[in-house]
């Protein structure tokens, strides 16, 4: 299997990359391992480790983002972060943006992408955003993009 991998710490490229392990252009080791799971943290591509995870693609108005990740295995990867987020009060163009420090990040069900990527398919954030507590992902984890949006 050929398995690309692109993010910010570099290109990998499972068929050419020595023991499997990630550089990044400058040589050093990047982030990952090839083969792992990505995220599509900017809702197209997926990436191993990134830095944030936009929330919701179509406004960019709640993201994760200062993503230090403290695991990433086969079954789950987990990460301490700051959600930012739009209170949209009285409406999204007039909303503020709010920031929650020490939010915890778990990825969770791999899956294959309808392109045949290996991805993550659902986060969950703790604390949760305002609003999830009567909304359809309230104390479980919301899906993640499955393909570029």
């Amino acid at each position: 299997m050929r398995l690309l991998i692109e993010g910010g710490s570099g290109k990998c490229n499972s068929e050419n990359a020595p023991g499997g392990v990630c550089t990044s252009h400058g040589g050093q080791p990047a982030l990952g391992r090839c083969g792992d799971r990505g995220v599509r943290g900017n809702c197209k591509t997926p990436s191993v480790e990134p830095a944030e995870i936009v929330l919701a693609c179509a406004d960019y108005n709640a993201v994760l983002e200062a993503l230090h990740w403290t695991s990433w295995t086969a079954a789950s990867a987990t990460a301490v972060g700051t959600l930012v987020y739009n209170d949209c009060t009285p409406n999204c163009a007039e909303g503020h943006f709010h920031h929650v420090p020490g939010t915890r990040v778990t990825l969770t069900v791999p899956s294959r992408s309808a392109g045949g990527q290996h991805v993550w398919s659902e986060v969950q954030e703790n604390p949760e955003p305002p609003g999830y507590e009567t909304g359809p992902y309230h104390g479980g984890p919301q899906p993640l993009p499955q393909g570029p949006i």
